[in-house]
């Protein structure tokens, strides 16, 4: 049994590029964006992400060996 769907993987991952894309335009024009965060809905300036795409992913990207 397949552990993820091929189609299911692709669709997090465009969803997941739209809403750096989201929260990179509200940095810049210092726009708020909704939050759901302790059971409702705060709005704020996102901050700047600092999560780095694992080792797996920048391998596949680069289509170089080591």
């Amino acid at each position: 049994m397949k552990k993820h769907n091929k189609y299911a993987v692709l669709g997090l991952k465009a969803l997941q590029r739209a809403a750096e894309k989201v929260a990179e335009n509200a940095r810049k024009n210092k726009h708020k964006i909704p939050v759901w965060r302790n059971g409702r809905i705060e709005y704020e300036i996102p901050g700047i992400s600092t999560e780095q795409p694992s080792l797996a992913d920048s391998e596949k990207g680069s289509g170089a060996s080591r």
